[in-house]
């Protein structure tokens, strides 16, 4: 079982180069991954529209959690476990169950990075004023053109062919969450992320309590309100919709409908902030998995708050990947 405390030449270098705030976790099979260290916070220090308390990604089963670690990188598949590490090909074209699966086989703590653990990176980013950029336009940002990755298919930024995967990390500073190079990079652009802990089933939002992310699917909680036409949040479903809206901002409550403080806290239903970057996608038909961030071709409709909701869990293609997270 991976444990923090137990200093090697490699952890103590990356803690020291980053002032702490990157650690280095090894799994069952020894392999090392760069893990962002994100403290615990409360939800109103954040913003008072989001209630009171810990913010859910650090409470699991009812515990509280001191931290929670993220992977610095996108995942990147060694011997069927999902290593965060820098200057690789992110793992592509796998489906929800199998991401899950090569987080999982990393042994106690690992799993597929959550919805809540999402959110509350989503949230504190854009509480302290900065929203990341990333590989939106084939190798480079499609609003910063200068600022480029280098692309894995060997080809230059920009061209638009090929896939226009980068390597993890080779990305400026500003690809990452709090625009230093200890930051977690490309969670905007480069591939979609799978994440556990969210799904709609005919329209309805099926999420846990907390970031329990061992529980059972069967066992989340029913949260009542759907996603109906349009991009609304009601407590009924009136049509079929498969569609999107280009800002997640825009999505809106049926009049009379109240929406779970919760839904807020989760980074699914907006609050009242300055332009959260991302678009929304859903199709309120059957199961729908969620993927995060954007890919390499989405311009700006890639964003920290880009959310699909379109997609069934057995999706697969070049640019869906996924991230670790471990919590002790």
């Amino acid at each position: 079982m991976p444990t923090i405390f137990t200093k090697d030449t490699l952890r103590a270098g990356v803690e020291a180069a980053t002032g702490g705030k990157v650690t280095v976790l090894y799994d069952d099979k020894g392999y090392p991954s760069y893990m962002n260290v994100i403290p615990k916070f409360k939800v109103e220090d954040i913003d008072a529209s989001l209630g009171t308390g810990v913010h859910p990604a650090f409470i699991v089963g009812g515990v509280e959690k001191s931290e929670i670690f993220i992977g610095q990188y996108q995942a990147h598949v060694k011997d069927s476990r999902a290593v965060s590490l820098p200057g690789l090909d992110p793992t592509a074209s796998v489906n929800f169950d199998t991401a899950k699966a090569y987080c999982k086989n990393k042994g106690q703590g690992w799993h597929l990075m959550t919805n809540w653990e999402w959110a509350a990176i989503a949230l504190w980013s854009l509480k302290n004023g900065y929203q990341p950029r990333g590989n939106t336009y084939y190798g480079k940002n499609d609003v910063a053109g200068y600022e480029t990755g280098v692309r894995q298919d060997g080809v230059a930024p920009g061209t638009t062919s090929g896939t226009a995967r980068h390597l993890t990390g080779s990305g400026p500073a500003s690809w990452r969450h709090d625009n230093t190079y200890a930051g977690i990079s490309d969670l905007v652009g480069n591939v979609w992320e799978w994440n556990d802990g969210l799904k709609i089933v005919d329209g309805k939002i099926f999420m846990p309590a907390d970031n329990n992310y061992a529980l059972d699917e069967a066992q989340w909680n029913d949260t009542g309100i759907f996603i109906d036409t349009g991009a609304i949040l009601s407590n009924t479903k009136t049509a079929n919709w498969a569609s999107s809206i280009p800002n997640w901002k825009g999505m809106t409550t049926k009049a009379g409908v109240t929406v779970p403080t919760s839904l807020k806290q989760a980074a699914i239903a907006p609050y009242d902030v300055t332009n959260p970057k991302g678009a929304f996608w859903a199709d309120n038909t059957g199961e729908r998995l969620p993927l995060r961030g954007g890919g390499w071709y989405n311009g700006s409709f890639a964003g920290l708050f880009a959310l699909i909701l379109d997609n069934p869990r057995s999706l697969v293609g070049a640019t869906v990947g996924f991230r670790p997270a471990y919590i002790g």
